[in-house]
This record gives C-alpha cells, structure tokens and sequence, in this order.
C-alpha cells in the first residue's frame, strides 16, 4: 500500500509540474491595429499610442550651519516634478517651542536673532523658496541677524528646521 501511495505522490507531483511548465509558455498577445488592404480606399491610416513615464526628481542643499551675522543660501538644483508643481522649502521650526529666533548656551543664557531674506524678516512657516523646473529663482539667501546686544559671554545654540516638499506652483 505504501509503494503504491509514493507512487501516485510522484505522478501527481509529475502532473503539476508538467501544468506548472505549458503553464509559463503561454504568449502574451497585445491588440494590434491590423489594416487589409481594401481595393475601394486610395489610402488608410492607423495610429499607435506612445507613453514616457519621467519620475520626478530634485536636490535641495540647506548648510549645515551658520554663525550669527552670516547668510546661508539655501539652493534646488536639477527640478523635475509635474506640470503645475514646485519644489518648496519652508522654515518650519526652531529648537524654540514658540518658534521664535532664540539661542541658548548649556548654562541657561538665551539671545534673540532674526532671520531675513532680501533684507524682509522671515518667521516660522514663511517659504523661503519654490522652484519650478523654467524658474530663475532656485536659490535664495538667508542673513542670520545677530542681535544688537548680549549679557552673557558663552558659545549659544539652536536649531532652524527646514520641511522641502513638492507642492502646487503659484506661477506657472
């Protein structure tokens, strides 16, 4: 009995590779435009449907750093998104949970700054930039404005937060 069940095992196992095998050479047919010749038309015409799929693609550089009373330019290079879009990049945030312009040095002590681009003050959610792949503008310069006085001597610090996202353009 068991000779007999390792042998249907194996005939069936033979049976399901031989349906696994026509299986896979099965041809793909595509609908064709077939023209005949027709004897009552002097010419006829036929068309073919032609598609490019180009993925978008961009670089954003934002420095690293600044020194308070520098400017930093914040740059998109090589813009490629979909007709009507842009690539915007917004200051979103600061080390600050207010938003505001502060740095802080590891014993307490805390400055206020400004950032402007074009000698205009920029605050939290301002987008500092949107190029489209035709824009002149793919750069812009921001000046960290360091403040007019200080107290305490001490080496401050902070954070400014960037978000880059492709967004619908204002001009086309």
């Amino acid at each position: 009995m068991r000779k007999g069940n390792a042998t249907m095992k194996k005939l069936a196992v033979l049976l399901l590779a031989l349906v696994m095998a026509t299986s896979l050479s099965v041809a793909a047919f595509a609908a064709d435009n077939t023209i005949s010749y027709d004897e009552n038309k002097e010419s006829q015409t036929s068309g073919l449907s032609v598609t490019y799929n180009v993925a978008p693609t961009f670089t954003v550089v934002i420095p690293a750093s600044v020194t308070l009373g520098n400017s930093v330019t914040v740059s998109a290079e090589d813009v490629v998104v979909e007709y009507g879009n842009a690539v915007t990049v917004t200051l979103s945030g600061t080390s600050e949970s207010d938003g505001s312009f502060k740095l802080r040095t590891d014993e307490g002590a805390v400055i206020s700054y400004a950032v402007t681009k074009g000698g205009v003050d920029v605050t939290v959610g301002d987008t500092v930039l949107s190029a489209i792949p035709t824009s002149a503008e793919t750069s812009a310069e921001l000046t960290f404005v360091e403040p007019a006085s200080y107290t305490y001597a001490g080496i401050y610090k902070g954070t400014i937060t960037f978000t880059i996202a492709v967004d619908t353009a204002e001009n086309n």
